[in-house]
C-alpha cells in the first residue's frame, strides 16, 4: 500500500531526485487534530499552565541528610538547565552532571526516607535514598508504570568543600521526581511513525520538559532518532536509520537539514511523520527540509493559514481511517447499520444485507472490518466464530469451531483477532475430613488460560505467539486500527475486577506476536468494556469505586489521569463503542443503544444491543 497518495509522493521524491528547491510545508490543523488523536476539543499549547519552582539552594551549615533532602526538592526546578540542583554538587561535577537522563518516580516526599552512613573522618559521607516506584521516565522520555513493589534504592557519596560545608560528589545518573512534580515539569506530546504497510500514521507518546528552550527542536530530534523502544518493533520510519539532524526554529517555522550516508528516504513519509508531530505546538507554522543538502518540495498552497488548516498532509493520518464509519447494533438477532452523529445529522438505522440481517443465526459478539464490509462473529454458545460479506444473498461460513471464543476484532490490513479460552481444571485434590488425600475435586479451581488467533485476511488462521496473556482470563481484545497495538482487559481468574493493558503487535514473515503489556486506568477499580477513540486515546466502561459503571477516556501516554464521559441516567452500561470523530456510543442492560457528542448528555437512539464501530 502507498505511503499517500501518489501524485505526492511522486512530487516529493522529484524534487529530491531533481534537486529542486523547496518552499515551506505547512502543519495540519483542525479537524484531522480530532481524527488522529482522539480527543475532542482537547487541542491547545500542551505547555500552558506551567508553574515555575523557585529553589532555595543549599544552606549553610545544614547536615548530609538535609543536603539530600534539599538537592531533591530543588531537582524539581528545570530552569538554566537544573542551576540551583548543581549548587549541591562539588564544582567538579557540576559540569559533567546531566539534568536530561531517566527519571525515577515517587509518590510524595514524605514516602522517601534517608539514611545516613557517616564516614569516619568527618570528611564523607554516604546519604541512602529509598522510596516505593511509581514509575520511570525512560532516557526516550516513554512514562513506564512500574513493577508493584519496585523500590527506588540509590546513594549519594558526600564531602565537604574548602569552607567545611557538605556537598554531593557522585550521585545517580536518574532524576528523582515525585508523581506531582512530574505532572507540573512534563507534558506529552506524540512522535509519528508508520505502521507496516504505511497505511496510517501510529502515535508514539513522549514527555518532554515544560521549561525547556527550543522544544520544537528537542521534538524533532527525538523523531529522527526513532521510535521509543517499546513501539520500535512495531513501527517503521521514513528517516533513514543513520540520519542526523541539524533543526533550528526562526519565527513559526522549523528548519530541518537531514545528513544521512544512506541517503534515500520517503520524503512525502518523513513530510508527514514531522507534519503531524509539529503541529501539536501552536507557535509552529510551518517547516522546510532537506537531505544532503538539497532541499524538498512540498507542492501546496502556500498561501494557506498554516495553524487553522492545511489538507496537503491529510490523505495520511494517525486515525487508522480516512471516513466516518457506521455504528452497527443487534436487535432480535439481526444486525442493523445505524449513520448520523445525533446532533444537526439525524440517525438512520438500516437492516444489513445478508446472512447478519436475516438473523436467523444469531450472534453473541460481532465485529465489522474497516472496509465495512465484512462481519464476524462468534456464535451463542460461543463455540464458533463465523463470517460473511455484509452484502445480499452472503451466507455465513465457519472461521474457527471446537473452542470458546470470547473477543474479536479487526485491524486495518484487513485480519480478524479472536480470543479463545482455554482454560481448563486444576486437577487439584481435595482432602476428606480425615485429611487423606480424596479423589479429583469436582469443583477443583479454574486455571485461567488464553489462546490468540489471527485470521490472514478474515479466513487463514494462525496462533498469535502472546506468552502474557497465556495464563491469563482475557476478557476482551481490541486491536488498533493501525493494525500496531492491542488494548486488552484481563483477570487472573480469582479476582473479578478487569484490568486494563496496552500491548504492541509484531508481525514478522508468517508469525506474529503480542507482547510487552503495559498497565492503564490504574486508578479505576474495574474496566468492564473497552474501544479506540483513536490512535492515542481508548473509551473503556469502568468504575472508580462501588457504583454503577460509567465511560472514561483513557490517554495511551500511561500517566494522564483518566477523564470521566459520564453515563445514562436509570441504567447502567455494559458496552462502549468508540471510533475516530464519532459519537461515544453504549448499551445498557435495558437494552438499549445510546449516544453522547459531548460527553456529559446522554441520549437514546435506538433499541438494541453491542453497538460497535469498524474495527
Amino acid at each position: 500500500m502507498s505511503h499517500g497518495p501518489g501524485r505526492l509522493r511522486a512530487a516529493a521524491s522529484g524534487a529530491v531526485l531533481a534537486l529542486l528547491l523547496s518552499a515551506c510545508a505547512t502543519v495540519p490543523t483542525g479537524g484531522p487534530v480530532v481524527e488522529g488523536a482522539g480527543r475532542d476539543g482537547e487541542a491547545g499549547d500542551p505547555y500552558d499552565n506551567y508553574v515555575r519552582m523557585l529553589p532555595a539552594g543549599p544552606q549553610k551549615g545544614v547536615g548530609e541528610e538535609g543536603l539530600v533532602r534539599g538537592f531533591l526538592t530543588d531537582m524539581r526546578s528545570f530552569e538554566d538547565d537544573h542551576n540551583a540542583a548543581r549548587e549541591y554538587l562539588m564544582p567538579a561535577r557540576r559540569g559533567d552532571w546531566s539534568g536530561n537522563g531517566p527519571v525515577l518516580i515517587y509518590d510524595d516526599m514524605d514516602a522517601v526516607s534517608l539514611s545516613v552512613d557517616s564516614g569516619g573522618d568527618g570528611s564523607s559521607s554516604k546519604v541512602r535514598v529509598r522510596s516505593p516506584q511509581i514509575a520511570t521516565l525512560d532516557r526516550g522520555g516513554q512514562y513506564l508504570p512500574a513493577e508493584q513493589g519496585k523500590m527506588i534504592d540509590v546513594t549519594f557519596e558526600l564531602a565537604r568543600d574548602d569552607e567545611g560545608e557538605w556537598r554531593i560528589v557522585d550521585l545517580p545518573d536518574e532524576l528523582l521526581l515525585g508523581r506531582q512534580d512530574v505532572d507540573r515539569a512534563y507534558r506529552p506530546l506524540n512522535l509519528y511513525y508508520y505502521n507496516l504497510d504505511h497505511s496510517s500514521l501510529v502515535p508514539d507518546p513522549v514527555f518532554l520538559p515544560v521549561s525547556a528552550d527550543k522544544r520544537a527542536i528537542r521534538l524533532v530530534n527525538k523523531l529522527v532518532s526513532g521510535p521509543t523502544d517499546w513501539l520500535d518493533p512495531a513501527v517503521v520510519s521514513s528517516f533513514p536509520e543513520d540520519a542526523t539532524a541539524y533543526v533550528a526554529y526562526d519565527s513559526g517555522r522549523v528548519i530541518v537539514e537531514l545528513s544521512s550516508e544512506e541517503g534515500g528516504g520517503d520524503p512525502f513519509g518523513m513530510g508527514a511523520q514531522l507534519a503531524w508531530t509539529l503541529k501539536q505546538l501552536p507557535e509552529v507554522q510551518g517547516f522546510s527540509l532537506s537531505v544532503n543538502g538539497e532541499e524538498v518540495d512540498f507542492p501546496h498552497n502556500e498561501d494557506e493559514n498554516l495553524q487553522s488548516g492545511d489538507d496537503y498532509w491529510n490523505d495520511i493520518t494517525p486515525a487508522g481511517v480516512r471516513r466516518d464509519l457506521s455504528a452497527y447494533f443487534t436487535r432480535n438477532g439481526q444486525l442493523w447499520s445505524l449513520t448520523g452523529t445525533g446532533q444537526d445529522d439525524r440517525q438512520t438505522e438500516a437492516r444489513v444485507e445478508g446472512a447478519a440481517g436475516r438473523g436467523d443465526t444469531p450472534l453473541e459478539r460481532h465485529a465489522v472490518s474497516l472496509d465495512e464490509r465484512r462481519v464476524a462473529g462468534v456464535e451463542a454458545g460461543r463455540d464458533r466464530v463465523v463470517g460473511a460479506d455484509l452484502a445480499s444473498g452472503a451466507e455465513f461460513t465457519p472461521l474457527l469451531t471446537g473452542g470458546h471464543y470470547t473477543s474479536l476484532s479487526w485491524d486495518g490490513y484487513g485480519n480478524l483477532w479472536v480470543v479463545e479460552d482455554s482454560a481448563g481444571t486444576s486437577g487439584k485434590k481435595s482432602k476428606d475430613k480425615g485429611g487423606r488425600d480424596g479423589a479429583d475435586d469436582r469443583d477443583a479451581a479454574r486455571d485461567p488460560a488464553t489462546r490468540v488467533w489471527l485470521l490472514r485476511g478474515g479466513t487463514d488462521p494462525v496462533e498469535v505467539d502472546a506468552p502474557a496473556l497465556r495464563d491469563r482470563e482475557v476478557e476482551r481484545l481490541r486491536v488498533s486500527r493501525d493494525g500496531s497495538r492491542v488494548a486488552v482487559i484481563t483477570s487472573d481468574g480469582e479476582d473479578e475486577d478487569g484490568r486494563l493493558f496496552v500491548g504492541r503487535v509484531i508481525h514478522g514473515g508468517d508469525k506474529s506476536a503480542v507482547g510487552a503489556l503495559l498497565p492503564l486506568a490504574q486508578e479505576l477499580a474495574r474496566v468492564a468494556d473497552v474501544s479506540w477513540r483513536g490512535g492515542d486515546q481508548l473509551a473503556v466502561v469502568g468504575q472508580r469505586t462501588r457504583g454503577p459503571n460509567q465511560a472514561f477516556l483513557v490517554s495511551l501516554d500511561g500517566s494522564t489521569d483518566t477523564t470521566s464521559a459520564g453515563a445514562p441516567s436509570g441504567t447502567d452500561m455494559t458496552t462502549v463503542a468508540a471510533a475516530p470523530g464519532r459519537p461515544l456510543m453504549c448499551s445498557t442492560e435495558d437494552g438499549q443503544i445510546m449516544m453522547t457528542g459531548d460527553r456529559i448528555s446522554w441520549q437514546r437512539v435506538a433499541d438494541g444491543a453491542n453497538p460497535v464501530y469498524p474495527g
